[in-house]
C-alpha cells in the first residue's frame, strides 16, 4: 500500500512509530555512555585484583580504528535517531493537515 492511500489515522498511527524509533535510539545511545562507564567502575572496585583498572587507561589503549569505529557508529545512531523522528513528526503534520482539509 502507498503512503498516499493510507487514511489520516494511520499516518498519524505510523509517524508516532517512527518518533518512538527514534527516541529509543536516543535513549540507547545515552544507555551506552551513562551504564557502561558505571559499570566499568563498579567491576574495578569490587574486583579483588592488586592491579587496578583505570577507564582511561582503557581508552587510551584503543586503536585509532577502534576510535573511528566507535565514533562512526554513535554518529550514525544519532543522525538515524533523528532522521526517524524527524520522518514521524512531518508524517504526523502531514495527517494534522489532511484531517484539517476533509472536516
Amino acid at each position: 500500500m502507498k503512503w498516499e492511500e493510507y487514511n489520516p489515522k494511520a499516518k498519524e498511527a505510523l509517524g508516532k512509530i517512527f518518533i518512538d524509533i527514534g527516541v529509543a535510539i536516543f535513549k540507547g545511545i545515552i544507555l551506552l555512555f551513562t551504564v557502561v562507564p558505571v559499570t566499568v567502575i563498579l567491576k574495578s572496585v569490587l574486583d579483588k585484583e592488586d592491579k587496578p583498572f583505570s577507564l582511561l587507561s582503557a581508552v587510551a589503549s584503543m586503536t585509532f580504528g577502534t576510535y573511528i569505529l566507535l565514533v562512526f557508529f554513535v554518529v550514525f545512531s544519532m543522525m538515524a535517531g533523528a532522521h526517524m523522528r524527524d520522518k514521524g513528526l512531518k508524517y504526523i503534520h502531514e495527517a494534522e493537515e489532511e484531517l484539517k482539509n476533509n472536516s
